[in-house]
């Protein structure tokens, strides 16, 4: 099973934000994330985005999937870390 997005450690944080009444932290934090989040529920790429931002993030080794899984170009994966790179900036957990 996949997680719905790269960060689940995130959801969960925003999940606890917002019952602790803490909205605008929330956005913030869901704002912060979205430019990623949008590019991974791509159609069609959207597993291999996840899996290599997972492996960037140094939870699972391989990024490869199964047969007839798609692998990321070289432009998908640049543009997949500086994604990444800006929301570092923002978000620890993605300064990878």
């Amino acid at each position: 099973a996949m997680t719905g997005y790269g960060f689940p450690d995130m959801l969960v944080e925003l999940v606890d934000l917002f019952a602790q009444g803490s909205r605008e932290e929330a956005h913030d934090l869901f704002d912060a994330h979205l430019p990623l989040i949008r590019y991974e529920q791509q159609l069609g790429i959207g597993l291999a985005v996840r899996k290599h931002v997972l492996m960037r993030r140094g939870v699972i080794a391989s990024d490869a999937q199964r047969k007839p899984g798609m692998a990321l170009s070289a432009t998908a994966r640049a543009e997949v870390d500086y994604l990444l790179e800006r929301l570092g900036r923002r978000d620890k957990r993605a300064a990878v």
